[in-house]
Parts: C-alpha cells; structure tokens; sequence
C-alpha cells in the first residue's frame, strides 16, 4: 500500500517542483488514467515512517534567515530528505498516501535527526472523499491503519517496528527481533532481515493525466500557483491556527456505506 503520510501533499526535487500531478498518489494516478478503479478492498502492507527534529529545525532557520529564506532553505533540506526516503518506497511499488514533513541542520547549528518505521499487513478499505470543486482526498482505512497506529507508539527512535500479526508471517525471516509490549498484542522491533528481498522491476513512466482531472486533487490555490510556476513561493513560514478533530463510528471493515458516511462528513 504506502506510507501513512498527512496534511499537504509531497515536496518534490526542484526538478518536478511544478509538477501538480505529484501531489496524487502514484497508483491513484495510473488508475485515473486507465479509466480502471483502484479496488475499494485492498491487501498489502501500511508503513508509516516518522522523521523527528523537524521543529526545532524550522525555528532555528526562521530565527537565523528569517521567515522567507529560513523556508527556502527548509525546502532544500526535506527536498533531498524525502527524495532518498520516498526513492527507496517507489523501488518496491509503494505508493504514498498521505505525507508530513521533518528535517535536518542549518547554519552551524546541528540538529538530532531521528527516523522511526511501524509496518503493518493485512486487509484495508481504499477509495475517495471530498469535493472535487475543492479538494479531493485518497483514503486508507480499517482496523489495518488502526494496528499501525498502535504499533508507531511502540516504536523508539532508530526502531523499525513490526505489528504483532506481521510479525508471525515474517519472523522466520527476521533477525533480531525484541518484542515489546503485552506478549500476544505487542510489537516486534526489527533489526534486519535474513537475505535480500529484490526491488521490483522499474515501473513505467506516470500517465500524463488531463489538468480537468489533476485539479480536482489540490486546493484551488495551491493548483493555480503550481501551474503559473510559482510553486516555490508554497514554501513560506506563516502564521497559523491548527484544529485536531477526532472522530469515529464508521466500521471501515464490514459497512459497505463507509466511504458514503466519511465522504458526508467531510
């Protein structure tokens, strides 16, 4: 499946900066162009991949450079960050799904950078909400995307953690593990795996997909930005009031209406 991933879509190398199609998850967008739907039921693994020290990081750049430049150079850092992370997930078919942002040094100063990883396998619910004349949203859903939430609290810095019934279809071939949590509904911390497993053939080049469709995927602004080629001045630090809303239920699993039900509240 991918890595769980939120907020904003994915930065991109200064080459695709422009490049409003990379917003869309690389398997979403090869299915818009077949005509050919992503299955509302799906299998594979979630990954979730926390990079930590991305706070300090941003303060220390907007104190030093100020708020234009400290941006500027914020981008450049998650730019090469991400290139490498996302490089590694495009080898193996990996699509991301949703995306988030954290960082590395600046000026002088260095800051701890750390990476945590929680996979998870099994059976998940994929398809699409919102409104399209404003922004649409790809969505994983299930008790899958609710094993990789808990498994990520168990994870540490520098962990590569494994949810409990993952981890009994590959602990054969998994070296060392260190189970942490209740026995039976813990994790395993992962430290490597017994031999190579082979990337995936390169997959063909993305489908050039019609701008009617594309826009439908990025906030009005955001889109016109990005297609006058102004997509850099995205990078900004400005003020802003966060809302956290938790809600909950929908049965993702068995209610054939819960993609119905999210799209009506969203």
């Amino acid at each position: 499946m991918s890595p769980q991933v939120s907020e904003a879509g994915p930065r991109q190398s200064n080459a695709v900066a422009d490049n409003p199609d990379a917003y869309i998850a690389g398997d979403r967008r090869r299915a818009l162009a077949s005509g050919v739907p992503i299955p509302d039921r799906v299998t594979g693994s979630g990954l979730f991949v926390d990079i930590s020290g991305f706070t300090p990081l941003t303060e220390a750049l907007a104190t030093e450079l100020g708020p234009q430049r400290g941006a500027e150079e914020l981008t450049d850092v998650l730019d090469r960050i991400f290139d490498a992370v996302l490089g590694e997930l495009h080898r193996y078919g990996g699509s991301v799904v949703y995306f988030s942002g954290d960082a590395v040094t600046c000026c002088g100063q260095t800051f701890q950078i750390g990476m945590k990883v929680a996979v998870a396998a099994g059976k998940a619910r994929r398809f699409v909400v919102g409104d399209p004349d404003v922004q649409l949203i790809d969505v994983l859903a299930g008790s899958l995307m609710d094993r990789l939430a808990a498994a990520e609290h168990h994870a540490e810095r520098g962990d590569v953690v494994v949810e409990a019934s993952t981890l009994a279809a590959i602990e054969d071939r998994a070296e060392p593990i260190v189970v942490r949590g209740e026995p039976g509904s813990g994790v395993g911390v992962v430290g490597g795996l017994r031999g190579p497993i082979g990337p995936l053939p390169p997959p063909a080049p993305y489908p050039f997909l019609p701008r009617s469709v594309v826009r439908q995927w990025l906030l009005p602004p955001v889109y016109e930005r990005m297609r006058a080629g102004r997509g850099d001045f995205l990078a900004e630090l400005r003020p802003a009031v966060i809302m956290f809303v938790r809600f909950g239920g929908i049965d993702y699993d068995d209610d054939p209406d819960a993609p119905k039900l999210l799209d009506d509240f969203m």
